[in-house]
């Protein structure tokens, strides 16, 4: 018997909402928002998500994400993401099917609405499997290989396209980002089916979405953050109040510290998400490693929606437990991140990271 693409449903949605959020580590969109796109995908026509097993394999794919920082979102709708596609359809890039870059509240719908419009597949084949702040942790290594990028931009009043190298094409659509002061709606990169099933994150929407109904069935408060946990192969690690929270837009993303009291003392380094977490100044965590924060009554929320004052549970999960793509296993990948964050990474990723 042929297996078919899973017909999403309303209930996928708000399941996909709250595990995308939690699997995006404080980056990855606003849930609400995502929520709203994936409601509104519905209503265009539905989504077809199609299984890794099922997926033609000489498909090509383009990535569908948006990017810059979260606290500078500037005036970009949902249409831009259809315009983004048909620029580059305008500029002769062939395509069968959208992947999204990477889990999140807003990003594990990547696709969605320009999908359920232009009736193309939606392949569950990600980039990445948890929330990365820069284009290049999503480009599934392809940074090594002689790879021609494409990338499509579009916000209100201004869109660009570009072609070069993966790098190059991140920096311009950054640009774009920081110019705007805007999150960008982007489309990128078409990439064989073949590739996404080795280096990508397969079956990674499907995780999130199984997360999700975990988290539902707990019903709420600290009872559905355990069961999150539980699900991923993590812990609670702590339910403290902020107490110091440094944030600052810089280059197209949130980068900032956060100390949380409980019965100890974190440190959160972020970059957009959760890149460090420190206990009493020592690493207990790096990224991939998954630190998400729950608020305190226990619904999974952002690092741009939290407050010096609020009271907030920490999970963590090792990043084996996690479907994470292999743009995340590359020590030059981690420069620009040690950099912003002026804190170590490569060396906490001896043995995780390819030579």
């Amino acid at each position: 018997m042929t297996a078919m693409p899973r017909k999403v449903t309303l209930e996928d949605v708000e399941a996909l909402t709250i595990g995308g959020t939690i699997l995006g580590g404080g980056g990855g969109g606003r849930p609400d928002i995502g929520r709203a796109a994936g409601r509104l995908a519905m209503e265009l026509g539905g989504v077809e998500l199609w299984s890794p097993e099922e997926t033609p394999r000489d498909w090509n794919v383009i990535t569908v994400a948006s990017l810059g920082a979260p606290t500078q979102r500037g005036d970009t709708k949902y249409r831009h993401f259809i315009r983004a596609i048909e620029m580059l359809r305008e500029a002769g890039v062939e395509f069968d099917g959208v992947i999204a870059a990477e889990n999140g509240g807003y990003n594990s719908f990547g696709g969605w609405i320009p999908a359920a419009a232009l009736g193309i597949p939606v392949v569950d084949c990600p980039g990445d499997g948890r929330a990365h702040p820069t284009s290049m942790m999503g480009s599934m290594g392809m940074h090594r290989q002689d790879y021609h990028s494409v990338k499509a931009g579009a916000t209100e009043g201004a869109e660009t396209i570009c072609w070069g190298t993966l790098q190059s094409t991140s920096n311009m659509i950054r640009f774009m980002a920081t110019d705007c002061k805007a999150v960008i709606a982007m489309a990128r990169d078409p990439m064989p089916v073949e590739w996404c099933l080795e280096h990508g994150a397969p079956g990674a929407i499907q995780q999130a979405i199984g997360l999700g109904y975990a988290y539902l069935k707990a019903k709420k408060g600290e009872a559905a953050v355990k069961a999150a946990a539980k699900f991923l192969g993590g812990e609670l690690v702590e339910k403290g109040k902020i107490v110091e929270l440094r944030n600052e837009a810089r280059g197209g993303f949130d980068v900032g510290t956060m100390t949380i009291e409980g019965r100890k003392t974190w440190e959160l380094g972020y970059m957009n998400e959760y890149m460090t977490l420190e206990l009493d100044g020592k690493r207990v965590s790096t990224y991939p490693d998954l630190m998400t924060t729950f608020d305190a009554e226990g619904n999974p929320i952002t690092s741009t929606s939290l407050r010096q004052g609020d009271t907030i549970y920490l999970v963590t999960a090792p990043k084996e437990k996690l479907k994470v793509g292999d743009g995340n296993r590359y020590p030059e990948i981690y420069e620009p991140v040690e950099k912003a964050l002026d804190k170590p990474m490569i060396k906490y990723l001896k043995g995780y990271l390819k030579p």
